[in-house]
């Protein structure tokens, strides 16, 4: 049988080509180490780069030297060890710097994304440690481009010719800004994604004739799940899969009336296929148990990585914690706090029409679909249903495990639910309306059916082109929206400020802090606020000298009497700049927006500002050669009802 998947697609290269812009893009605005545990997975690879060898963990927090990922199966980090082999990265450790006011949740101001501080050796031309990142990052972003090579092409060995479907369902798995995120870092979740889609575009193949099934198919089939399982072992998952598919395979050869027909060919697909296995992953299993004493190495986990829950996962906390933020982060990714809420909801209900347009789909064409292609839809299927209840068994074990990321391994059985559920609802409908248009035309019976019949497979295709440039062009938009609404703005810096332009902006101002914080300048947004409204503080900041603490600033507006109407604490530059980033003689502009405070009463209100170390707002800086700790800027009026602002 021809391959479906022609030798120029100018839809897949159109994916290929817009993925690779994006985490690319993606990789260059996010700093090193902000990605999940993305200082671990590079410090593992770094350890195989260094030593020339695979760690020995410690039953001990953080696992030794390789931190605490290091028993994870090594692939991918001798991959990435081999490319980033040749820099020198011996000032990794002054490139972890922990930012202590970090927080995923609440507004970027009050903390900022960041988990570590990154100063100008990071910045481009990369050297050292930060090339070494990046150099990783490629790897990573190479096998997303693998990820979205077979999607397309399982979904097209599915459904020949079908180049719409094809191109909705992988657009909407490769746009998924958290799976772009993932994409763009040191990480083994997209390389595992990567195989056990390639594993299941060869059981597709084998399946519908387009491979033989001989111990050449099947031995590769072998192969692509061992290297799925040296990357990570929920690969794992995939060996009972396999086997169903085995036993069909062999079923399909001699039906098991031939009890020993059938069990013969059971046993030679499955040493054809467990062949590989056995060559190139057994050595690892083999290594656990004499290192660790089992195979697996779940003790060292426990000890090292994954400490076990506190107490047991009752419904209430799966069901309002767990799984919302499960589905939250599997969309989310680089900022999960920001995330439209209203959007995840849309996305949950629109799976929930999906899944039941995908079942209507098999339903009505089951017989054109064929045995072969159920089955292999089956197992799709049987995939996701293995990685969600692998994931509820992860969440009841272990704390901090309620990641979105772990169900990308079963991206494509989703992609393909959303993007062939869609086509069918929307073309149940524009058959629906049709159809009501034809019996009002006068037509005999017979003639009607005729058209119908004849209409029938024209406005499915319809239908799949509709719903594959609507999720093509929403999930690029969306995967930019993100990029540059949440993502870029979580780690960008303000922009320097020319102070000779100081008067056209904001009213001048001499105020030295005694920690080297000095403010030049500020601007009201408006003398008069109402209930629900936000103040504009814009502060115009140089310093003198080297910070080397994080300071929070403070805005507070307040009354002759001390009542505090309106107040908002941050980090600097909406939480990308902490003073530790500070330059001599550089100048910024920044914008504080302060809301009036329930209960907040009518009068007039002084607007201080101010500063303390992170975590001890008691303790404020005072002003060089002053008793005071904040500056008065101005007054505003605050005009609310006699009972206070709601």
């Amino acid at each position: 049988m021809s391959n479906p998947l022609r030798r120029f697609d100018p839809y897949l290269v159109f994916l290929l080509g817009v993925f690779a812009l994006l985490a690319l893009t993606t990789s260059l605005l996010v700093p090193i180490f902000e990605g999940p545990d993305e200082d671990d997975h590079f410090r593992f690879a770094k350890f195989i780069a260094d030593q020339r060898a695979l760690p020995v963990q410690a039953f001990q927090q953080g696992g030794g030297e390789a931190g605490h990922q290091g028993w994870q199966p090594p692939l991918y980090y001798a991959l990435a060890a081999l490319v980033i082999s040749p820099v020198d990265t011996r000032d990794f450790a002054s490139r972890l710097q922990r930012n202590p006011a970090q927080s995923f949740e609440g507004d970027l101001a009050c903390c900022g994304r960041n988990l570590y501080f990154h100063f100008d050796a990071e910045h481009f031309p990369y050297a050292r440690t930060t090339l070494a990142v990046h150099l990783a990052r490629g790897v990573t972003i190479l096998f997303g481009l693998v990820c979205v090579y077979a999607l397309y092409a399982l979904t097209l060995t599915l459904f020949p010719a079908q180049n719409y479907l094809a191109l909705a369902a992988t657009a909407l798995a490769a746009f998924n800004p958290s799976f772009l995120f993932a994409s763009a870092l040191v990480s083994n979740d997209i390389p595992l994604v990567a195989f056990c889609t390639l594993a299941f575009l060869a059981m597709a193949k084998i399946l519908l004739g387009q491979w033989n099934s001989n111990w050449k198919s099947l031995t590769a089939l072998g192969t692509l799940v061992a290297l799925a399982i040296l990357t990570k072992t929920t690969a794992l998952g995939l060996l009972p899969i396999v086997f169903l598919f085995i036993t069909y395979l062999a079923w399909r050869q001699s039906p098991p009336r031939n009890l020993s027909r059938f069990a013969f060919h059971v046993l030679r697909f499955g040493f054809y296929f467990s062949l590989p296995i056995l060559v190139l992953d057994a050595w690892y299993f083999l290594r656990n148990q004499i290192l660790y004493g089992d195979p697996l190495a779940y003790k060292l986990i426990a000890a090292s990585a994954l400490p076990p829950r506190d107490a047991p996962l009752t419904l209430a906390e799966l069901t309002q914690i767990n799984l919302p933020w499960l589905w939250q982060t599997f969309w989310g990714g680089p900022t999960p706090g920001d995330f439209p809420q209203i959007l995840l909801t849309i996305f949950l209900a629109a799976f929930v029409v999906a899944l039941v347009g995908f079942t209507f789909h098999v339903l009505r064409l089951r017989n054109q679909l064929g045995m072969n292609r159920l089955v292999m839809l089956g197992l799709l299927v049987a995939w996701l249903a293995f990685i969600f209840v692998a994931q509820l068994q992860f969440i009841r074990t272990a704390s901090g495990t309620d990641q979105g990321r772990y169900l990308f391994p079963a991206l494509a059985t989703l992609a393909l639910v959303y993007a062939l559920g869609w086509s069918e609802i929307v073309w149940r409908i524009a058959s629906h309306v049709s159809f009501r248009a034809e019996r009002e035309i006068s037509v005999s019976p017979s003639e009607l059916s005729h058209a119908v019949r004849h209409a029938k497979h024209k406005s499915f295709s319809s239908a799949q082109r509709v719903v594959a440039i609507f999720i093509t062009a929403f999930f690029i938009a969306l995967a930019a929206f993100v990029l540059l609404t949440y993502t870029y703005p979580a780690y960008a810096q303000p922009a320097p400020f020319n102070p000779a332009a100081l008067a056209q902006y904001g009213a001048p101002i001499q105020a030295d802090f005694e920690n080297g914080m000095l403010l030049r300048g500020y601007a009201l947004g408006s003398r008069a606020l109402a209930c629900g409204d936000k103040l504009g503080v814009t502060l115009f900041w140089t310093t003198d000298k080297r910070i080397s603490e994080t300071y929070r600033v403070f805005a507070h507006l307040v009354n002759a009497q001390g009542t505090v109407a309106g107040n908002k604490d941050v980090i600097p530059g909406r939480g990308a700049y902490p003073t530790v980033y500070w330059k001599p003689g550089e100048w910024f502009q920044d914008t504080i927006f302060v809301p009036l405070n329930p209960g907040a009463r009518s009068g007039k209100y002084t607007v201080i500002v101010g500063a303390y170390k992170f975590g001890e707002p008691d303790n404020r800086v005072n002003l060089k050669n002053a008793e005071n700790d904040f500056v008065a800027l101005g007054d505003v009026q605050v005009n609310a009802p006699p009972e206070g602002c709601p």
